[in-house]
């Protein structure tokens, strides 16, 4: 059986990783690897972190007594929280826990849909709740086709981790994004009032588990940690790199680029932003991003071809000049005459192959290209 959680938080407090572990540790049944499953990131009723959780029970239809019992005392009183954010203009929902209980695991194809764009409730099971039921039953759904790994400890009181034990992590084969590398500055430990400690990722399971030991010795006091299979840095919201020519360029207010009217380079995007600040008008370029609202929110981007414009050069090396409409060019210099009066000369961009935002900017679910 399939077992689902999402929505229980609010950027007040609370973790739906947390009331997920808590509700692990009281079943009475055995039970697989945890999942931890980000959804698209533009859902208008998303949770702070977008983030929903299943894992597979081994058990039968005894466990929908026990399961009503705890949704009724444990999740149920989550339902309704509630706080505006202080970085962002988007309205933020009362929580709606979800919870759903399948025999059979769902679609793949509601997976698919959910992590790429808006879906309704998935029909079937026994399911609790509100809002949260669309989440829990995507988790459910995903196939762990292509799966990275998330170590999460939660705090009993104040937040710390030690550098050294950061710096101990950060130095293994096999975790990513622990630090910006922009600003030194440590990405595993959230910085509002939720009660993770710390979230480490990793390419595998064994070096995750490894690095949440690290951390935990070095950290502040915790209540307890968890390793869950995720689809985090997968890549998975995104179907394919698309290819642009670039027929218009606009800079908007507080830095932002759009091309061709819908492809946004946000200031925020670091090297996204720088290149295309550089390109120029019938520069071919790839990119992949999400689409919204008819705008794509571009995630990274890789100039293919650049040119531009120049005089020809004369035998005697001087850039010829104009000598009028219809007249060619002519140097200055030693008076040679052409009737080529342009090349095009290819520009090499500041930035080869790939770029992305920073790492303190990305998203959850976008993969590190090369």
């Amino acid at each position: 059986m399939w077992l689902g959680l999402d929505d229980t938080d609010s950027l007040e407090g609370g973790c739906t990783t947390l009331v997920f572990h808590e509700l692990l540790n009281s079943l009475p049944c055995e039970y697989g690897e945890p999942r931890l499953t980000r959804l698209w990131p533009f859902a208008a009723q998303r949770t702070r972190g977008n983030a929903s959780l299943s894992v597979e029970l081994f058990t039968d239809d005894s466990i929908i007594d026990w399961l009503d019992k705890y949704w009724n005392e444990k999740i149920l009183p989550l339902k309704g929280n509630v706080s505006e954010s202080s970085h962002s203009l988007r309205k933020q929902y009362p929580s709606d826990p979800g919870m759903v209980l399948f025999r059979e695991q769902p679609s793949e194809d509601y997976y698919w849909r959910a992590v790429r764009g808006e879906v309704t409730f998935f029909e079937g099971g026994r399911q609790w709740g509100g809002n949260g039921r669309i989440g829990a039953a995507a988790s459910c759904a995903w196939r762990c086709g292509n799966v990275t790994w998330e170590g999460i400890a939660w705090r009993k009181g104040s937040r710390k981790v030690s550098e050294n034990a950061l710096t101990t992590v950060e130095m293994m084969d096999g975790t990513f994004l622990c630090r910006d590398p922009r600003t030194n500055r440590g990405l595993i430990a959230p910085r509002g009032p939720c009660p993770v400690m710390f979230g480490v990722r990793a390419t595998d399971r064994d070096t995750a588990s490894k690095a949440t030991q690290i951390l935990i010795e070095g950290s502040s006091e915790t209540i307890g940690s968890r390793i869950f299979a995720t689809n985090q840095a997968t890549g998975d919201h995104i179907e394919k790199a698309q290819k642009l020519v670039v027929k218009t360029k606009e800079m908007l207010q507080g830095g932002h680029i759009i091309l061709n009217k819908n492809c946004l380079a946000f200031n925020e995007s670091g090297d996204v932003n720088k290149i295309a600040q550089w390109l120029e008008i019938g520069d071919e370029i790839e990119f992949m991003g999400l689409e919204h609202e008819g705008n794509f929110h571009l995630e990274a981007i890789k100039v293919i071809f650049s040119s531009t414009a120049k005089r020809p050069l004369c035998e005697c090396g001087t850039r010829m000049k104009s000598m009028g409409k219809g007249q060619g060019v002519r140097c200055p210099k030693c008076k040679r005459r052409s009737d080529q009066t342009w090349y095009n000369e290819e520009r090499k961009p500041p930035l080869q192959g790939w770029v992305q935002p920073p790492a303190d900017k990305r998203r959850h679910l976008a993969k590190t290209l090369t």
